[in-house]
């Protein structure tokens, strides 16, 4: 299949799916009740959370919901997104961004980017936060450094 076949039939299932931006590519349940915080989810004994707040994972790029007063949570995380031929994802931009722009990764590409795979990066990284949607790695450097 043709690399822009392939990436119009991405962005129309993203589209599909409505605000790609709160997209999760993996979720995770459990429960995280404890008798020392009653109403609240216990993730650990500096993370607690109540009833429809969210907090980052400070382990990695996640997001952990507190769904109930009984200590149900969701843990929400990055995903993987295919990369066009000849490339693959390196690191991540800002680990320490919010989630979901912690998800954000740099493009390698064998003989570097050329304008179609730095149109997919670009396109790849807006997905994850707006804020990323720059043209040329210099601005990717930027704010990988923020």
């Amino acid at each position: 299949m043709c690399w822009r076949l392939k990436t119009l039939l991405l962005f129309t299932f993203l589209l599909c799916l409505g605000d790609v931006r709160q997209v999760a590519a993996w979720m995770a349940f459990g429960n995280y009740h404890n008798t020392a915080n009653p109403g609240k989810c216990t993730i650990s004994e500096t993370i607690i959370i109540s009833p429809g707040d969210k907090v980052k994972s400070p382990d990695s790029c996640a997001e952990i919901h507190c769904g109930n007063e009984n200590g149900d949570a969701t843990i929400s995380g990055c995903g993987t997104i295919g990369a066009p031929d000849g490339c693959e994802w390196g690191d991540y931009v800002n680990e320490n961004a919010d989630f979901p722009a912690c998800c954000a990764r740099y493009l390698n590409c064998v003989g570097g980017l050329n304008n179609e795979t730095r149109s997919y990066q670009e396109n790849v990284w807006e997905m994850f936060s707006p804020n990323l949607k720059i043209t040329g790695l210099e601005g990717a450097s930027a704010a990988k450094q923020q």
